[in-house]
């Protein structure tokens, strides 16, 4: 044990420390409490930061608001996201082979959920972009991690906040631009022929004598590839 440690002074200030600041070595102060049989230790470069640390955690204790995040300090996003996908997904066969995946790949899975912020979910959004990644295909990866930690702060008690919330991170611009799915009266390629026409045209050449049929069904029928 350090001189500094037994006298109980700030080598930085030459004054005594807080009560329940430990002076660890240069830049590492200890602040630690006992809350409920459990003693929380955590270190910080100034003996400022870390009474303010005890007395945040007093004043949680006070009005019975304290939750121990001691746990996430070692538990990564990634953990949330493995557990979501085998216990939530079981059904869902598109999502676990195609989404969770590229979020298991990603750096973001890596951060702890006790640190992570939204600097780290712009930052997996901007790789998604330089990536090539459609922006409809970047929206649906980040409102899944977002639906992922609800889902963990509301039903695993996972005390965090969802920085991937789209009222935190904003989304990428041209993810709901809507596809024209109506065939245009006047083809661009050909202005004296209509998108109608020139689908006609083109599908009674088939061998298939019913194509025509089917073709002009389903345009009336206004029938999905489904």
């Amino acid at each position: 044990m350090s001189e500094s440690e037994r006298s109980g002074i700030d080598p930085a200030t030459g004054k005594p420390l807080p009560k329940g600041v430990w002076y660890r070595g240069p830049g590492q102060y200890q602040a630690r409490k006992m809350v409920n049989g459990k003693r929380l230790r955590k270190t910080f470069a100034s003996s400022a930061q870390a009474r303010r640390w005890l007395t945040e955690k007093r004043a949680e204790v006070d009005i019975r608001q304290f939750k121990d995040t001691s746990s996430l300090d070692k538990t990564p996003l990634r953990r949330l996201v493995e557990r979501y996908r085998d216990e939530c997904m079981a059904h869902r066969q598109a999502d676990r082979t195609g989404h969770i995946p590229a979020l298991l790949d990603d750096l973001v899975v890596d951060v702890m959920v006790s640190k992570w912020q939204p600097a780290d979910v712009r930052a997996f959004r901007e790789r998604m972009l330089s990536d090539g990644y459609a922006p409809a295909t970047v929206v649906k990866r980040l409102n899944l991690l977002a639906s992922i930690v609800q889902h963990a702060i509301s039903e695993w008690d996972i005390h965090t906040v969802n920085h991937a919330s789209g009222r935190v991170v904003k989304r990428p611009q041209g993810a709901d631009r809507k596809r024209n799915r109506r065939l245009a009266m006047l083809d661009g390629e050909n202005s004296y022929q209509s998108e109608y026409d020139r689908l006609v045209e083109i599908v009674s050449t088939s061998e298939h004598a019913d194509d025509m049929w089917l073709v002009r069904w389903s345009i009336e029928q206004a029938c999905r590839l489904s």
